[in-house]
């Protein structure tokens, strides 16, 4: 398989970044915003489809509710004495199928506290870069217009954006690394316990 490139990351993870901005664009404070969706893209990765709900919401109250609620979620994973006052998240069970509660979390909690990390330091360092997207936006436009002007010449691709990544540091690498990019059937779920112990035979 070809590595992937910073663009095909964006690309890929396009619609994470539209949440991101639409939480934004209500007023959340970019770091707040950062790790709804993050927690939200960990969510998507056990087959929990909620960002193209999400996506679709336009009422500014569900939209408010939906980060309180994930925020108070992150809040209960800080804490050291798995206890925490908010024990209900309907906005986020209604659109996760009624499927998550408050235990799911703290049943979880050292796994997904470590994926959240590994999320925000890896993924999300080009998912939640604003210059990144600029770039990509830009490009984009010059190349529609590009493409609509059939003399024109097509744009080049930013630098930036052509660079490998690297998952192991969440940073663009050399030319020489590798990648590689692993999906699952959502039609036939598998446990993390079979991922497992399938690397590590």
């Amino acid at each position: 398989m070809a590595p992937l490139s910073v663009k095909d990351i964006l690309l890929f993870h396009k619609i994470d970044r539209i949440v991101y901005e639409k939480f934004v664009a209500h007023g959340t404070e970019s770091s707040t915003a950062r790790n709804a969706v993050a927690l939200f893209m960990w969510l998507e990765q056990l087959g929990v489809d909620m960002i193209c709900q999400i996506m679709q919401i336009i009422n500014p109250t569900v939209i408010f509710t939906l980060i309180a609620e994930a925020d108070a979620v992150l809040h209960f994973l800080r804490q050291d004495d798995g206890h925490s006052s908010y024990t209900e998240i309907p906005t986020i069970n209604s659109l996760a199928k009624n499927s998550l509660d408050i235990n799911f979390f703290n049943f979880h909690k050292d796994v997904i506290v470590r994926e959240l990390a590994h999320i925000l330091d890896g993924i999300g360092r080009l998912v939640f870069d604003d210059h990144l997207y600029e770039s990509l936006h830009a490009y984009e436009s010059e190349e529609a217009a590009a493409r609509a002007n059939s003399s024109a010449v097509r744009p080049a691709v930013p630098l930036a954006l052509t660079m490998l990544y690297d998952p192991a540091s969440g940073v663009p690498s050399s030319e020489d690394a590798r990648s590689m990019f692993i999906t699952f059937s959502k039609g036939f779920p598998i446990e993390r316990d079979e991922i497992w112990e399938h690397f590590t035979e």
